[in-house]
């Protein structure tokens, strides 16, 4: 007999559980995780043909926050997702027959967050200039960052949210908003880095779904630069894993050695990381973490170490479904001069 995956929302800052009352109303549902997106997104299609949300004076629309958790009924380990706190952005209602779709992201509507400004950082490390932004926020951090002082760095009419991804990008770091509702600010190379978390063979992996692999060279470059200093002095990575033999050189300027080195990764990351990726769908399954590095073996040239980047959970009539997406992590580091 198949385990009943449940559906959990609590809406509003009432702490008011729907649950029970939206379950039979509820069309589908769909969690999307990005590890290089700043928030989750959540979308649920609701039948409203009885009008009993329009007219419900509860349901104010956007800017409503919504806790929303997937699990299954009496089952150990029960993989429940709590993929935190939701606020609803975008409010849809089609007619006939009556369906409302709401659409929300897993940070705060801030306004505060998507005002351009401009300011210099001074004599702080990368850390301190994320944890500076957070605050102003009120926002707590996670994630580890890498130990890079910069003497002045210029956040020039950009939003918070612009400049932390701009940030994320130019130093190799990971930027988005976690279950918690925080600042995840992390470095790629320790991701990269980390354990695998699960083995999967050819011959047992998870009722053999249906893998898709693709690897292309498409903008892919053998070399990369970046300038830093005043004297036109450049850091340089070279990827002897791929045919191409282009130059990247970055637009950044930065200020040491050190800062440079990141700029070549992260040039690096942003053209060859993804030249080999993976694609499988499994039951739906919350224990699965954006992030997490996992291996597959039986497949030949495709074997290896690969990381979640993408994570879709979905819930209908059908059940529960969770549709990954992966890179392939190299063996070996490019290496910097």
């Amino acid at each position: 007999m198949p385990i009943r995956p449940y559906l959990s929302i609590i809406y509003n800052t009432q702490n008011l559980d729907i649950s029970g009352f939206i379950r039979s109303f509820v069309l589908d549902i769909s969690i999307t995780q990005r590890l290089t997106d700043s928030a989750t997104s959540l979308a649920v299609r609701i039948r409203d043909d009885e009008m009993k949300f329009q007219q419900d004076p509860m349901f104010n629309g956007i800017g409503d926050s919504l806790d929303v958790e997937l699990f299954y009924e009496n089952h150990t380990p029960d993989r429940r997702l709590s993929p935190g706190r939701f606020y609803l952005d975008r409010v849809e209602l089609s007619s006939p027959p009556d369906v409302i779709n709401l659409q929300a992201i897993n940070r705060p509507l801030n306004l505060a967050l998507r005002t351009k400004k401009t300011r210099t950082f001074s004599n702080l490390s990368l850390g301190e200039i994320v944890s500076a932004i957070a605050s102003e926020h009120g926002l707590g951090v996670s994630g580890i960052r890498e130990n890079i002082n910069v003497t002045g760095w210029e956040q020039k009419d950009k939003s918070d949210l612009e400049f932390l991804m701009d940030l994320a990008r130019d130093f190799d770091h990971v930027f988005r908003f976690d279950d918690q509702g925080r600042i995840y600010f992390q470095s790629w190379e320790l991701l990269d880095n980390a354990g695998t978390v699960w083995v999967f063979n050819k011959d047992n992996i998870l009722d053999k779904p249906k893998l898709r692999f693709t690897q292309s060279d498409s903008g892919t470059y053998r070399y990369f630069q970046t300038e830093y200093g005043g004297s036109g002095s450049t850091a340089s990575l070279a990827d002897t894993f791929v045919f191409s033999t282009d130059t990247f050189k970055g637009s950044v300027k930065y200020e040491t050695f050190e800062q440079a080195r990141l700029g070549t990764r992260a040039l690096w990351r942003r053209s060859n990381a993804n030249s080999m990726l993976v694609e499988f769908t499994i039951e739906g399954n919350g224990l699965v973490k954006l992030g997490s590095n996992f291996q597959i073996t039986g497949y030949g040239t495709f074997d290896g170490n690969y990381q979640i980047q993408e994570l879709r959970n979905s819930l209908n009539d059908n059940g529960w479904i969770t549709e990954i997406k992966g890179r392939k992590l190299y063996e070996e580091s490019p290496m910097n001069n």
